[in-house]
This record gives structure tokens, C-alpha cells and sequence, in this order.
């Protein structure tokens, strides 16, 4: 089995009062596609900006190649 290449626990994000992630758990395999599909407003963009470290997330925890 390989590492993850990504891993996310528990992350949660919020703006004010409006809760946009609530306890969003990935785990991504090295080697492999992965797609984030859902509705609008569902907070992909928000995860994905999580991981790219352009914002932070308000708890949890991520992991991209191995650095938190």
C-alpha cells in the first residue's frame, strides 16, 4: 500500500456565523486521480485553498506530501 498523498482530519472553516466545512475527513493515495465534486456551496474550493495554504483552516488537520 502506498502513503497518502493527502490527508485531511476533522477540518472545519467558518466566515462570522456561516459554518462552510464541518469536520471534512480525506485520505488521497499517491499515484492515484481524485476528483471533489458536489453542489455549489458545498466548500470544495474552500478545501482545496486549505491545502494549497491559502487560507488556514479554523481546526483539523492536513497533510500534503507528507508536510503538515
Amino acid at each position: 500500500m502506498t502513503n497518502p498523498a493527502i490527508t485531511a482530519q476533522a477540518l472545519r472553516k467558518s466566515y462570522g456565523d456561516k459554518v462552510v466545512l464541518d469536520g471534512i475527513d480525506l485520505t488521497i493515495p499517491e499515484g492515484t486521480v481524485f476528483a471533489l465534486l458536489g453542489p455549489n456551496g458545498a466548500g470544495k474550493t474552500t478545501v482545496v485553498k486549505i491545502l494549497s495554504t491559502l487560507i488556514t483552516a479554523d481546526a483539523g488537520e492536513a497533510r500534503v506530501g507528507g508536510h503538515d
